[in-house]
């Protein structure tokens, strides 16, 4: 069992490290904007499902967070005119997030901030290694959606 708790805790580790080097990343090109890691995973998220109707609660599942998280994090990119809350055709009590057309350019350098990162990550990692990681990851993550009750 205290296996389990070791991998969490490296789990979580690694995710404060990766957000760590995100910010280092971003600092380093002396990006006009320099996203939190979440509003990064934002702004991608929003670029790759242009078209479609995206709301905070869709966010949130994506995301893996709370709705106070979410809800902070968009507050900051609409104070940094990076999305605006639109009303949906659909539903008009519903507020869709659109991109602000100052997001293209957030939007390449976040991609390149992630390009960076990715690269680092698997630096002197085979890709049968890295094979077996994701394994791993997607078997441990279908673990914890499987046992959400227990």
């Amino acid at each position: 069992m205290e296996m389990e708790a070791n991998i969490a805790n490296e789990l979580k580790k690694l995710e404060i490290e990766v957000g760590k080097k995100i910010f280092s990343i971003t600092k380093e090109n002396r990006m006009n904007f320099p996203p939190s890691p979440l509003q990064a995973k934002i702004t991608k998220y929003l670029v790759e499902n242009h078209g479609k109707e995206i709301y905070q609660r869709d966010l949130e599942e994506v995301m893996g967070v709370s709705k106070a998280t979410i809800s902070g994090a968009l507050l900051t990119m609409e104070k940094n005119q990076i999305i605006e809350r639109v009303a949906s055709q659909n539903d008009a009590r519903q507020k869709k997030i659109v991109l602000t057309s100052k997001s293209n350019d957030i939007y390449k350098e976040v991609k390149e901030v992630f390009k960076i990162l990715n690269a680092e990550l698997v630096k002197g990692i085979s890709e049968e290694e890295l094979k077996t990681f994701l394994n791993v990851i997607n078997k441990m993550k279908s673990n914890i959606k499987c046992n959400v009750n227990i």
